[in-house]
């Protein structure tokens, strides 16, 4: 007998082509699966923070007009060189002698724009406008100032802005004096509206009725306005997957705003504030 042939060799055994394939489907199966869920949770996460950004622009917006219509009409105690301002810069009004500085009514859908007057108070040894620049000089603890706010508008498909720009009054020279140019606080903001808060009872604790900046002149009423309500058009920035629809917005009273279409996430934020100094 040949030792050789005594020797018995494995058989060697693999896949056949019908299992491959079928190995084949499944894995595409599975990776399809994992890929579904990666897409999900990037989409979640994207949305999620888009709809955080959403909510900081907006009740950032609310937030720093807010403290500027808390303090409008503030003069301290001890500063016997200056009148307590009217709290709202309005046409015709002894601390409004110029449009920019001025609160106004937007034609139609568009912005309104709202200023406070005020004397600063006394912050870290400051004293310091909506900007945040620290008044200067020799008056810079009895100037009074004003916090215009108002929408700037993006450029080039860029989102639009809630601004703000600052005016001096210094009681020697008697007339406003405009600070640095409107610089962006929040972006993401689309409108502004305002109402003003009209007392016609006597009673300086209760409104009567909230009406537009056009209704109140119209009234004669401005010396009457003892709180103010605020709605901001807050926008995500970035695009968010799936796209927002595309649709209008009403704010309080004003005209229904343009149609937006650019993908972006959007909500209304409304505020109402009781102003504490009115005469």
């Amino acid at each position: 007998m040949n030792y050789r042939e005594s020797i018995q060799l494995p058989k060697q055994c693999g896949f056949s082509i019908v299992e491959l394939l079928v190995a084949v489907v499944i894995s595409m199966l599975l990776l399809t699966g994992v890929i579904q869920v990666f897409f999900s949770s990037k989409q979640t996460y994207a949305s999620n923070e888009a709809a955080s950004r959403l909510q900081e622009n907006g009740r950032f917006a609310l937030e720093f007009i807010a403290q500027s219509a808390r303090h409008a009409g503030y003069v301290e105690a001890a500063n016997s060189t200056t009148a307590p301002p009217n709290p709202i810069a309005t046409p015709g009004a002894a601390n409004c002698n110029t449009p920019r500085v001025c609160s106004s009514q937007g034609a139609g859908n568009a912005s309104d724009t709202i200023g406070f007057a005020l004397q600063p108070r006394m912050l870290e040894g400051a004293r310091r406008d909506c900007l945040g620049n620290t008044l200067t000089g020799s008056t810079a603890n009895t100037d009074l100032i004003i916090n215009h706010f108002e929408i700037i508008p993006g450029a080039n498909g860029a989102p639009s802005a809630l601004g703000c720009r600052s005016w001096n009054f210094t009681k020697g020279a008697g007339e406003w004096v405009a600070g640095p140019g409107v610089s962006p606080l929040i972006d993401g903001v689309d409108a502004l509206q305002i109402q003003y808060g009209i007392s016609t009872s006597g009673d300086r604790n209760n409104v009567n009725q909230y009406v537009s900046a056009d209704r109140v002149t119209a009234l004669n009423a401005w010396n009457d306005v003892v709180a103010v309500r605020i709605a901001v058009l807050a926008n995500s920035i970035d695009r968010v997957d799936p796209p927002a629809p595309a649709r209008r917005y009403v704010l309080l009273d004003a005209a229904p705003t343009a149609v937006f279409d650019d993908g972006r996430a959007r909500q209304i934020f409304t505020t109402t504030i009781k102003l504490r100094n009115t005469l």
